[in-house]
């Protein structure tokens, strides 16, 4: 403001030595000495009011209260913040903006605490405040309320994460901690900021680095493009790892892929994706199964042209396993039934089951679309009664054409449990093939041995048998550990697999 004080309403020439001087000049003098005094007090008691002092004026308190004038342009060295230590009230940690803009709490004091604010700037202007929070004990933990809703993605130990709601924030080590809060709309809307601690992950699309090392965990919502992720805790991806490694000391949870790069891990690896064109170099421990998700499962590729030594692989028929290089060889699954107890068949002419066991007892087995099978049995059939001349047939029930089967059957034929030559013959067909002589022995014993090769076409129930030309006179037994078994080997049309 200008002055109202005029010096130069006082003439001081007046008065003037040596002569008669009218006392007006006098009076004029002293009216305006005195109106310039008055000018002087009220300005200065205005000054006393209004002015930033560096210290109190005698006789009265220091007061810098700007009263949200608006101070700027200013160049600024030395400043501090006042610190406060508020108390909890019933749980409740009130962080007063007016009070101080750095606080601080200890957990010794009171425990847990749910932080509440009050007195942030009117909306429309920013206000930014620190929490100094000393954790002694990992039970304790700091509750922010709804009101903060910014910044809480990727804040550790916060449960449940949610923007709008109150949310828990729980420490895996004691110590001491700083959070920032900030609001520009009177604290409805708040921003966290955690002062002294990283973020565990990073919210929605890619994360391109050159290197990503972390000593807890790291969780990415988005994609990992190009670089390492090296950490001492768990790895959680929901993206893809493309391009680089993931070295973990923990668990391996990624449900896109993992592509071009290595995974290496002493924990766990889960991947609802591929990892492809790259190595997983870790201890391999399958989950335990459940009724609808197996412990470990292949997906259905094509083979390798040039198999490499070490190689297991899966077409969407069969597995296969190659010891050495360029030298592919099928993996052994064989599917089996074999009696466990004797059974009794039917004194009858009609083909029976060589088998009661299996689904409902049918002894069958149901094989799918174009697959070669290796198939192996051996069938113990006696008798104890019955004299009818017959002869003894083997064949297979199918409910569609096979592509083809070919076998032979060694078979003896005795009376009693005797040493006997062996005949053999072989068969084209699924239909009965005659593999004993007539017999008209009441204590018959035969024993069939069959090899030779299946071959589906469309998907088939599969069932072995075996048929009397005649009825013997007396129900057979089927022996125990008679069995047979079944070892898929490729497509309905492979040849050879392995390096011939």
């Amino acid at each position: 403001m200008s002055s109202n004080i005029n010096p130069n309403n006082i003439d001081g020439t007046y008065p003037i030595a040596g002569q008669d001087n009218n006392s007006q000049g006098f009076r004029d003098n002293f009216t305006q000495t005195k109106v310039n005094f008055q000018y002087a007090a009220d300005e200065i008691n205005d000054l006393q009011t209004k002015a930033v002092l560096k210290a109190a004026l005698t006789g009265t308190t220091l007061d810098n209260n700007m009263n949200d004038a608006l101070l700027y342009a200013a160049l600024i060295q030395d400043f501090s913040a006042v610190k406060a230590a508020p108390s909890p009230v019933s749980g409740t940690l009130t962080l007063n903006y007016a009070s101080a803009h750095y606080q601080s709490y200890s957990s010794a004091s009171a425990g847990s605490v749910t932080l509440a604010f009050s007195n942030f700037p009117v909306s429309g202007n920013y206000g930014y405040m620190k929490l100094q929070i000393g954790i002694t004990n990992v039970a304790h933990t700091l509750t922010l309320p709804a009101a903060v809703s910014l910044g809480i993605t990727g804040i550790q130990g916060i449960s449940p994460g949610t923007s709008g709601v109150s949310n828990t924030i729980t420490f895996a080590t004691t110590g001491t901690f700083e959070f920032g809060f900030g609001s520009y709309d009177g604290g409805t809307t708040i921003t966290v900021f955690d002062l002294n601690r990283g973020l565990s992950s990073f919210p929605g699309g890619a994360l391109t680095v050159s290197s990503l090392t972390a000593s807890t965990f790291v969780s990415a919502t988005g994609n990992v493009i190009g670089g390492n992720v090296n950490t001492g805790g768990l790895v959680s991806v929901t993206g893809n790892v493309t391009g680089g490694n993931i070295n973990s000391a923990g668990l391996a949870s990624i449900t896109g892929n993992v592509q071009g790069g290595n995974l290496r891990t002493v924990g766990l690896v889960s991947a609802t994706g591929n990892v492809v064109g790259g190595n997983v170099n870790a201890f391999v421990r399958p989950t335990a199964g459940t009724a609808t998700v197996p412990a470990l499962s292949f997906a259905t590729g094509t083979n390798m042209t040039t198999a490499a030594a070490g190689a297991v692989e899966y077409d969407g028929v069969i597995f296969y396993a190659t010891p050495s290089a360029s030298n592919r060889g099928v993996l052994d699954s064989t599917h089996f039934m074999v009696l466990a107890a004797p059974y009794t068949g039917n004194d009858s002419s009609a083909a029976q089951k060589v088998f009661n066991i299996g689904t409902g007892g049918a002894g069958a087995i149901s094989l799918p679309t174009g697959t070669s099978y290796f198939m192996e049995a051996v069938y113990y059939i006696t008798r104890a009664v019955g004299s009818n001349p017959h002869t003894t047939s083997v064949l297979f029930a199918v409910s569609s054409a096979l592509t083809g089967i070919t076998y032979t059957a060694d078979t003896t034929s005795t009376t009693g449990n005797a040493l006997d030559a062996v005949s053999r013959i072989y068969g084209t067909a699924a239909t009965a093939v005659v593999v004993t002589a007539s017999s008209s022995s009441s204590t018959e014993n035969i024993t069939v041995v069959i090899r030779g090769i299946v071959r589906t076409n469309a998907a088939t129930t599969f069932t072995p048998q075996f048929q009397y030309s005649s009825a013997p006179g007396g129900a057979p037994t089927i022996l125990t550990n008679s069995y047979i078994r079944l070892t898929p080997i490729g497509d309905n049309a492979v040849t050879f697999v392995g390096n011939w």
